[in-house]
């Protein structure tokens, strides 16, 4: 997978600070693991991916915060539960009552979670250079992206597909980009569109694993079209 040149440079000077033991191990481990990163050619039974998600107070990226992270890897193209990952995020202003429900999070719960930095540098551990996959990643990616720059002045630098882009890629064609429905690239249309149960909904980790269900049928259908490497998944 290429990478783009700024990306380069910012990881070339974060592994520069991290020789210096400027930044935690958690976050050097991660870089470290980005050197190894799939190559494009590589066929996607091959590639680790992971599907995650996230939950968060609101929509605003300037305002609102994580409250969980969920993900889950697919390796060899099955999902495996084994190798999953999920935080609960400590966000203090969520609410003013205990019985306030965010996500079906009461607010005590949310109280008990980890800090976001140190949620973040978990999911870099669990991620390393695997491709990332979610539903509306732009969103998710940007909110992760947020807290990685104000702690560390780095970012997420893996390949990245997103589920909705992927299904009108493959639904649409060359012409994927052009109007369509409003809410037909929604995750629960796609789910149901695609003969998925839904279970667990609007919860990090139920939504991580939804989406995996959803990546394979679209990988399935993706095959008949020549996307069989790490490559041509991530032309988007």
């Amino acid at each position: 997978m290429t990478i783009s040149v700024t990306d380069m440079l910012l990881m070339r000077y974060a592994l520069w600070r991290c020789g210096r033991g400027v930044l935690p191990g958690t976050v050097c481990r991660y870089l470290e693991a980005m050197k190894e990163r799939p190559d494009g050619s590589l066929p996607l039974d091959s590639v680790r991916m992971v599907v995650f998600d996230t939950e968060t107070t609101g929509f605003d990226l300037k305002k609102d915060g994580v409250i969980s992270i969920g993900a889950v890897a697919l390796n060899g193209l099955s999902i495996d539960v084994s190798d999953s990952f999920e935080v609960l995020v400590r966000q203090d202003r969520v609410g003013r009552s205990e019985a306030v429900t965010v996500h079906g999070l009461l607010k005590k719960d949310i109280a008990r979670g980890v800090g976001e930095i140190e949620a973040a540098g978990a999911f870099l551990e669990y991620v390393g250079s695997s491709i990332l996959v979610a539903q509306h990643a732009s969103f998710d990616i940007a909110m992760l992206n947020r807290i990685l720059w104000d702690a560390y002045r780095i970012r997420l630098f893996n390949g990245v597909v997103d589920t909705a882009s992927l299904a009108k890629r493959l639904e649409k064609g060359p012409y994927y980009n052009l109007a369509h429905k409003v809410g037909e690239y929604r995750l629960d249309h796609l789910l149901e569109r695609y003969g998925i149960r839904l279970h667990d909904r609007h919860t990090a980790a139920g939504d991580a694993y939804l989406t995996a269900q959803l990546l394979q049928r679209l990988i399935a259908k993706g095959r008949t079209s020549g996307i069989e490497t790490a490559g041509r998944l991530l032309m988007q």
